[in-house]
């Protein structure tokens, strides 16, 4: 887990996963301010052909299912015991579907 902090421009973001080369990229807002970003982050990722490169999960107590979704995020998990679980079902996913 990498923690960039709060409120970080998109090219941390892009700094992070290049450096770190994860699977997923979570991402929480606290604040309901915060939330569009979220969107701006993923629509760069998908600007610049990344995206499928990442399993996105969002979280954060203005959030929900809907709104996950609307941004194009793979996953909205509730709280952080939902967001392991979650991690660990789409990466099972993943990796199946690269053997198969």
């Amino acid at each position: 887990v990498v923690d960039l902090g709060i409120n970080n421009p998109v090219e941390n973001y892009l700094e992070a996963l290049e450096n770190e080369q994860p699977d997923i990229l979570g991402m929480s807002a606290l604040l309901t301010t915060t939330m569009p970003y979220m969107k701006v982050v993923i629509d760069t990722l998908v600007e610049q052909g990344l995206r499928e490169n990442y399993v996105v999960l969002v979280g954060g107590a203005p959030l929900n299912e809907e709104f996950g979704r609307a941004i194009g995020a793979d996953a909205y998990c509730r709280d952080a015991a939902v967001a392991v679980e979650t991690a660990k079902e789409m990466m099972a996913r993943k990796h199946n579907q690269m053997s198969a």
